[in-house]
């Protein structure tokens, strides 16, 4: 049964007629968190040919996921109309479809909603599901007046191209650039990723950016951060404002992760000095050996500032849930809901913030 034949509120029913088509790869939309070279169309986090060099099956899969990728514009059209379109669809029985597969619009810094499948072209009839290759979704806001849009992609899926659609007289103008326009960037699991926010503006890297006006790059691969050499020195060639390293989920065990941990980060710290380096434990109680793992983490922190590095920072992840309580935060054994991530911004944003000014 589809609940919007019973709860009109589920419905996407949107007047398409009277509007223009954009591509957001075509100025005055900018683009954020994605990488591409030269001539490149296509939405990934890593470049092509790096990624295929890589042994992680997995991140090679990954790499196209649109996590942590965005655009921006000026407008005073009263719709917005996007349509994507998408090579498949990611469905997973912990995740939200709308944090998963799809986008989310901000105006003014605020959240306005969700973009969900629904809409036909010609804008007479919904129904709440994805199409084939892809699907389209506005929204119409109660007045015209000139805002500043901010739509996140997907979590978890690849994207194929995406269009935005716009009242055929309004205005469309570039978005200011952040104020912290080089990119803070996260390296990490499932969780840097976004899994399982219930949708794509609440991971947390995705919270800090707009609390703190400032870009960012989520490196999250989903079972595939394994802080192999060849990923540090591509991340330490990144000429970033902080390095968030949020490595420990998908380290097999704890003696997998002491022997990769401290190399990774020193790495990066010996072909960028002054770089702030965050290091962050799990939140969570998943592994038995939780304790010896959040150990080892500190110990790279210990070691580094044992020998004068005054730009590293450890986040516990013991502490992060523990105003609220851990059975709150987690969709199942490891992965935050949306108040796990808020939390996680919260402890994050109070190292962060002071690097950042």
């Amino acid at each position: 049964m589809d609940i919007s034949e019973i709860d009109q509120n589920y419905k996407n029913i949107f007047r398409s007629a009277g509007m223009t088509t954009y591509s957001v790869n075509e100025p005055p939309f900018t683009l954020y968190g994605l990488c591409r070279e030269p001539g490149d169309q296509d939405f990934k986090r890593l470049p092509h040919h790096f990624a295929q060099t890589l042994k992680n099956d997995t991140l090679r899969l990954l790499y196209r996921n649109t996590a942590g990728l965005r655009v921006r514009f000026r407008t005073n059209s009263r719709r917005i109309l996007l349509k994507c379109e998408l090579p498949e669809v990611c469905s997973t029985a912990d995740m939200a479809l709308a944090g998963s597969s799809c986008f989310d619009l901000y105006a003014d810094g605020n959240y306005v909603n969700v973009l969900l499948p629904g809409l036909d072209l010609d804008g007479y009839h919904a129904e709440n599901r994805m199409g084939e290759h892809g699907y389209s979704s506005g929204y119409e806001f109660p007045d015209c007046r000139m805002r500043e849009i901010l739509i996140h992609f997907p979590l978890y899926n690849d994207v194929s191209a995406v269009y935005i659609g716009l009242e055929e007289a309004a205005q469309l103008l570039p978005a200011p650039p952040y104020a912290h326009q080089k990119p803070v960037v996260f390296y990490g699991s499932s969780i840097t990723q976004g899994g399982c926010a219930s949708h794509p503006g609440n991971c947390y890297s995705a919270m800090l950016s707009r609390r703190l006006n400032a870009d960012f790059i989520n490196l999250g691969f989903s079972g595939a951060c394994r802080a192999e050499p060849e990923m540090a020195e591509y991340i330490s060639e990144l000429d970033m404002r902080v390095f968030v390293y949020d490595y420990d989920h998908n380290a097999p065990d704890a003696d997998y992760l002491e022997q990769t941990h401290q190399p990774f980060f020193e790495i990066v710290r010996k072909k960028q000095p002054e770089l702030p380096i965050v290091l962050i434990s799990a939140a969570d109680n998943y592994f038995p050996d939780c304790l010896r793992r959040r150990d080892i983490i500190r110990r790279t922190y210990e070691c580094a500032t044992s020998v004068g590095d005054r730009n590293v920072y450890f986040v516990d992840g013991r502490t992060i849930y523990r105003n609220v309580g851990t059975n709150e935060c987690l969709v199942d054994v490891a992965h935050p809901n949306d108040l796990g991530f808020w939390c996680m911004a919260n402890a994050i944003e109070s190292v962060l913030a002071p690097l950042l000014r």
